[in-house]
């Protein structure tokens, strides 16, 4: 598979708990050490994060400007995602 499919396949599965859609399906979230640990190297040929972001960057994937953070652990992200979604429709 090319990278897009697998990335789409990760993010559809539960077999992982180191990478997740935001509630609206805008963002991927991933918690990076636990990402190492359960998908680099098995799911994708590299072991390094950097070569993994690098091909999410040619894909069109950018990173989330520093002064909107999100936090690393799954409710607490989609409890915030929830949060700025209804806020923004005040």
């Amino acid at each position: 598979l090319c990278f897009p499919q697998k990335l789409w396949k990760i993010l559809e599965s539960d077999q992982f708990r180191s990478i997740w859609w935001s509630e609206g399906g805008q963002c991927v979230a991933i918690n990076e050490v636990l990402f190492s640990e359960e998908v680099l190297g098995r799911v994708f040929a590299t072991q390094k994060m950097g070569s993994f972001i690098r091909q999410l960057n040619i894909y069109g994937f950018t990173k989330v400007q520093p002064d909107f953070q999100r936090s690393a652990s799954l409710p607490e992200f989609l409890a915030e995602e929830a949060a700025a979604s209804s806020h923004s429709k005040v």
